[in-house]
Parts: structure tokens; sequence; C-alpha cells
């Protein structure tokens, strides 16, 4: 029993960087979620040898929906930020504008005097 356990962690982090190098191919090279796919690969081998095949299966489902989970929480703040960005380019454009029309305003000689905050007899 102590060898195989042995095997066991000596095995883990073979198998772990080998399932993180795939996950980080095919997900473009998003090294959290290879790490996260490590650390189920290692928890599935674990379990596969302490729990046998229905362990390890228990915990890659468990992993699959952590990841499904991690990879919808991405895309929606993927999602927030480009909503944030075109919010703020609108305010940006809207305060351009009124900067514009205020300028066209205090360029117009007739009425400089309008709200300057002094009363004058015409």
């Amino acid at each position: 029993m102590f060898a195989a356990l042995l095997a066991t962690l000596w095995f883990l982090p073979a198998v772990s960087a080998a399932g993180g190098l795939v996950v980080a191919l095919l997900f473009g090279g998003d090294w959290s979620e290879a790490l996260l796919a490590a650390g189920i690969l290692a928890a599935a081998v674990f379990a596969f040898r302490l729990l046998g095949l229905k362990g390890a299966l228990a915990v890659l489902a468990a992993g699959a929906v952590a990841t499904a989970y991690r990879r919808g929480e991405r895309r929606g703040a993927a999602r927030q930020i480009q909503k944030d960005k075109a919010n703020a380019d609108r305010a940006v454009q809207r305060a351009n504008e009124a900067r514009a029309d205020a300028d066209r305003r205090n360029a117009d000689p007739r009425r400089l005097r309008d709200d300057d905050g002094f009363k004058r007899r015409d």
C-alpha cells in the first residue's frame, strides 16, 4: 500500500502537468484554467487510487462543473468590461460635445455678457 501511495504521489505531478499543458493549448494559454485542470486531474488520479473508478469519475464530474462555472464567470466579466468601456466612451463623447457647445456659446460676441454675474446697464 505504501509503495502504491508513493507511486501515486510521483504520478500526480506528471499527469497534472500533462493535463495542464493540454488545457493551456486548447484554451489559448489561459494558465489559470490550466492550473485548475491540473488540480482536477491530480485529484482524479488520487481518487482513482484510493476510491476506484467511481470516485475518479465523481471528481472529474465535479471538476467539469467547476471549470464550466469558471469559464462562464470569465466570459461574463469580459462582457461587463466591454459594456463598461462602451459606457465610458459614450460619456467621454458627451463631455467632448458639451465642451464644444460651451466653446461655441462663449465664442459668440453677442452673448459675452449674458451670464458673467454682473448687472450692467445697456
